[in-house]
């Protein structure tokens, strides 16, 4: 397991109907600094954009155990993800759709790891599940996996033609203006975001991959719960955004 041990309740939603796979944690990335490192743009009613330019990071590839294989590189951070409009579950947790996204990171000269040498560490596309935030907080979270959604890696370290399940899983942090109603006019918000990838096969890894530990049966096991209770409220469509 990596950093990111909880997701949000819209990623369990999707996680719980997706069907069992070995999916291993391959990679995952966290900020060099303290700074903001995403930008959230949105309408009244929570449609918008989310997007990263040239943010640095730290980006490793991760053993089966989750420890880092080798060396943690800087890597510059792209994001650009469309949302769509919000919808309120319970009154207080706000869900957005993905409609797609791409995320890449890209080391500033050629870097050598499991005998390959390249500069594109990873790039992913994108789409379906929900960005997850409660009412008047500063964190959000999101995640998707194909299937049933779409996820695709490229990688001039590894080779996923083999894969057909593959997931990412993203956190923000320290949201700011805080998680809330939008009372007319556009928003702009500010984040730090982390991360996480998972593929159930790859090649050019020296350790390989293999299936994730036990404690992948706990959580799966949890999101089944929470999406039991969030189908049993009473959805409706409001006027929500993160500022």
């Amino acid at each position: 397991m990596t950093k990111l041990a909880v997701f949000g309740v819209g990623a369990a939603l999707l996680l719980a109907a997706a069907p069992a796979s070995a999916v291993t944690t391959f990679a995952d990335f966290s900020p060099a600094t303290n700074a903001p490192n995403i930008l959230y743009v949105g309408a009244d009613d929570g449609s918008g954009t989310l997007s990263s330019i040239d943010q640095l990071v730290h980006f490793a590839f991760l053993n089966p155990d989750g420890s880092v294989s080798g060396t943690t590189f800087d890597a510059m951070m792209n994001l650009t993800a469309t949302t769509g409009a919000a919808t309120v579950v319970g009154g207080s947790l706000a869900l957005l759709p993905i409609t797609d996204g791409t995320l890449t990171f890209t080391s500033a000269s050629p870097v050598t790891w499991g005998g390959h040498t390249g500069t594109n560490l990873l790039s992913v596309n994108f789409s379906g599940g929900f960005l997850s935030a409660i009412l008047g907080g500063s964190t959000a979270s999101y995640g998707t996996s194909t299937p049933p959604f779409t996820v695709s890696f490229t990688s001039d370290f590894l080779d996923f033609s083999t894969s057909t399940a593959r997931d990412l899983a993203l956190a923000i942090d320290a949201i700011n203006p805080s998680v809330g109603f939008a009372f007319g006019g556009s928003r702009i918000n500010l984040g730090t975001m982390s991360g996480n990838f998972g593929a159930d096969a790859t090649s050019g890894n020296p350790q390989g991959v293999v299936p994730e530990p036990a404690s992948w049966a706990l959580m799966f096991a949890g999101f089944g719960l929470a999406g039991s209770v969030l189908r049993s409220q009473r959805r409706r469509r409001t006027e929500v955004t993160f500022g």
